[in-house]
């Protein structure tokens, strides 16, 4: 004996309304969800403490203040400024360690960091202004383009580049910086940035 399936078909939205409120709260959900996404979470977070979590050689009693390309560029104009250029890797670590002690030591409460190697790749004309700005002093490259590299600490005095230092960032990548930091060159480098710290203070 056939029996016949009866098949009922069933709306999923019991009306218009539910349908149009359904649609509402989804659009909202995704929203939160692009918005919450492309949040920076380091923006609440002291630059001090972001600094330390970055580069964990650094103590977060540390002087560093996060910029950007702009203000960096800006910074060339004032009166002062100390600013450290790098990126995420061992021998920014090292370098910022050993500036942040003397930093410390010396009295020094402000040093800019900017991380530049994203305006690098991506040929920023704010970047390439910072670059023409320091043209005596990058290092050039065999087709002739002339960059920034990790670490490199200038400080402006007087308006005018009264310290550039790019040791480590230029070197030969045949010896890691746990070896080529040893004992000595602590010391000679702390020396070295004990003079310009002292001689931007004034003292």
């Amino acid at each position: 004996m056939n029996k016949k399936i009866e098949i009922k078909n069933e709306h999923f939205f019991k009306n218009k309304w539910q349908m149009v409120i359904y649609l509402i709260l989804f659009a909202i959900l995704f929203w939160l969800f692009i918005y919450l996404g492309n949040l920076d979470y380091n923006q609440n977070i002291p630059d001090n403490v972001r600094f330390a979590t970055e580069f964990n050689k650094v103590s977060e009693d540390n002087v560093f203040t996060y910029v950007n390309s702009q203000d960096t560029y800006l910074l060339f104009n004032k009166e002062k400024a100390i600013i450290l250029f790098g990126f995420k890797n061992d021998w920014v670590n090292y370098y910022a360690k050993i500036v942040n002690e003397v930093a410390v030591s010396e009295g020094i409460d402000k040093i800019y960091y900017y991380n530049f190697l994203e305006d690098r790749n991506l040929s920023n004309g704010t970047y390439e202004s910072i670059v023409n700005y320091l043209d005596e002093y990058v290092p050039t490259i065999d087709t002739g383009h002339k960059d920034i590299y990790a670490p490199t600490l200038v400080i402006i005095n007087n308006k005018r580049i009264d310290f550039y230092d790019d040791e480590t960032a230029i070197m030969s990548r045949n010896i890691t910086p746990e070896e080529y930091w040893n004992e000595y060159q602590v010391a000679t480098k702390k020396s070295e940035l004990e003079v310009a710290f002292k001689n931007y203070l004034g003292s």
